[in-house]
């Protein structure tokens, strides 16, 4: 026997069943860059669409978490017709208790008080992971990109690594270290560097996934820093004005 063709507002857990439109999913699956090596996790996957579209248009493996047992039957059986039953998993099952951690892409179209309750466990996705979400946002935690189809909104997120901290800092060839001191919120991030006893103010800073770039006025010139967050050190380069590129390092000390 068929399962049953979802209906409108078929209820589940944490929300009722509205499906994100086609042009939609298409649209925040490229803005997430999804492509054959991802694992694409919908949470709350109703039909089963994002899951096989991602699966059929971009080569990516899917996997949907739901509640409704009729809307998994259906979405099982859609994507056995599509011949995807090999790359697409659908699981009945409440979302929180159900691990997806492995997924390098998280799709969202669920009410706001549901994004705040899941929002740590996509913080402690590894960095990097995409979050897209359709229409509802994540509250104070602002999107990296926004795209509109049809005046309506998808939302993206890349999860940053914990870049939180005081750093040693060491210069090639310098003896001195200087202290680095960074304050995050969500991919927001602030701090100083000291220079011996001198305090300097952080300029242009970006801090995008583990990639942290700022820039400090010493001595009446600009040093430009450039790192990555690799294995819980800082590594990278500087740029002083005039002046020969230079590797520097750092340790998180607290």
């Amino acid at each position: 026997q068929e399962p049953p063709e979802p209906v409108f507002g078929t209820p589940g857990k944490d929300a009722g069943w509205i499906p994100t439109p086609n042009g939609m999913v298409e649209s925040m699956l490229r803005m997430a860059r999804t492509g054959p090596d991802d694992v694409v996790a919908d949470l709350g996957s109703g039909d089963g669409r994002i899951p096989i579209l991602a699966a059929k248009m971009f080569g990516a493996r899917g996997l949907g978490i739901e509640f409704n047992g009729d809307l998994v039957a259906y979405s099982k059986s859609v994507a056995q017709r599509e011949g995807l039953a090999d790359r697409v998993q659908f699981v009945q099952g409440d979302i929180f208790a159900t691990d997806f951690s492995h997924a390098t892409v998280v799709t969202l179209f669920m009410p706001p008080a549901f994004n705040l309750k899941v929002r740590p466990t996509l913080l402690g996705m590894k960095p990097g992971t995409r979050v897209v979400s359709f229409n509802f946002d994540m509250a104070e935690w602002a999107p990296d990109q926004t795209v509109y189809v049809d005046a309506q909104r998808g939302m993206l997120w890349r999860i940053p690594a914990q870049v939180a901290g005081t750093w040693t800092l060491r210069l090639e060839g310098a003896a001195a270290p200087h202290v680095l001191k960074l304050t995050q919120r969500f991919q927001q991030v602030q701090g100083e560097l000291s220079i011996g006893s001198e305090p300097l103010r952080l300029w242009d800073l970006r801090y995008e996934v583990d990639r942290l770039r700022f820039a400090v006025l010493h001595q009446g010139r600009r040093v430009d820093f450039d790192a990555r967050l690799r294995d819980g050190r800082l590594e990278g380069s500087l740029q002083g004005s005039g002046q020969p590129a230079q590797r520097w390092s750092a340790t998180r000390s607290a």
